[in-house]
């Protein structure tokens, strides 16, 4: 009797196990079913919601503190809104955002012919801002290229008139310039040019190089030209000083000359006795006659003897 007891009491045991197994099989198909049936109904609700939702941030934007909204309908221009939030018919309107904030550019080593002749590489930082959004967007195509043409004309325009000195040590009185001429077109563009400032202005390296070979050329032609007038000075001065000891010895030739032969007729006229006296007084009066003073020496001292016209009598010589 137990032996045929247990295997009914694990039949039924094995039934409700089965049975609670079905369940949530039967639950999930019945969850799938209502969701196949309420598919298309979903997919409705879906794609609804996303057109909503597209519409709604197509409608609505924002204009930021920095900007300014150029507003269009269907291709005409209806106004510039300001920051805060707009709406806008989707697909209809159109808003191009416009940056009003500070904004730079900057000018890398423009070449640019001097007054002197001198190519010179210039570099030029620039800021502006814009002030009329519709002249800037709408009247200017691509308005920062034109504002970066016009400033490197203006800055080419303005150091054609300076030399290359002028442009390497006065850059303040050329950025006054350079910004004056660029508020002339201001109203024109819609910005406002806030700075100019000049970074770098120096010759391209070939320049350089010319310039550096000119000036050692002529320093050597300098010291060339120096070496030339020192040696044709110390040839004058040499030339001079051998004419100077020529004639000092040409005169000391003549006076060695004449004084022997004056010792010669000295040495005469002593043998002549009283006669060769009379003859040296008369030649003495002849010669005071011509000359105011004479000095008479005999080689070791020199007294001096005034001589003039009335110390002494020419004496005739006796017959």
């Amino acid at each position: 009797m137990s032996q045929n007891f247990q295997p009914e009491g694990t039949a039924q045991q094995g039934s409700e196990k089965s049975s609670y197994l079905k369940k949530p099989e039967k639950r999930f198909e019945g969850c799938l079913e209502r969701l196949y049936k309420n598919a298309l109904l979903i997919l409705i609700v879906l794609i609804v919601g996303v057109i909503l939702f597209s519409l709604v941030r197509a409608a609505v934007y924002k204009i930021r503190p920095y900007e300014r909204g150029l507003h269009l309908r269907g291709g005409r221009f209806l106004g510039v809104d300001q920051p805060g939030w707009h709406v806008q018919i989707p697909f209809v309107d159109t808003m191009i955002p416009v940056m009003v904030i500070e904004r730079g550019g900057t000018i890398e080593k423009l070449g640019v012919m001097t007054n002197d002749d001198v190519t010179m590489d210039v570099s030029l930082l620039y800021t502006y801002r814009v002030n009329d959004p519709v002249k800037y967007q709408l009247e200017v195509l691509n308005p920062e290229m034109i504002v970066a043409g016009f400033v490197q004309a203006t800055l080419r325009d303005i150091v054609n008139t300076r030399k290359m000195d002028q442009v390497m040590h006065n850059r303040a009185q050329i950025n006054i310039e350079v910004i004056e001429k660029l508020q002339e077109k201001e109203e024109q563009y819609g910005v406002q040019f806030i700075l100019v400032q000049i970074q770098s202005a120096e010759p391209p390296v070939e320049v350089v190089n010319a310039i550096k070979d000119r000036m050692v050329a002529v320093q050597l032609q300098e010291q060339a030209e120096a070496i030339q007038q020192k040696t044709l000075a110390d040839s004058e001065f040499y030339t001079a000083q051998k004419q100077a000891d020529g004639e000092a010895y040409q005169i000391t030739k003549l006076a060695d000359a004449q004084r022997a032969a004056l010792r010669l007729i000295l040495q005469e006229l002593e043998e002549q006795g009283t006669l060769g006296e009379q003859y040296i007084q008369v030649l003495i009066a002849q010669a005071l006659s011509q000359n105011s003073k004479w000095v008479i020496s005999d080689g070791e001292t020199m007294p001096v003897i005034d001589l003039g016209e009335n110390t002494t009598t020419p004496v005739a010589p006796a017959p």
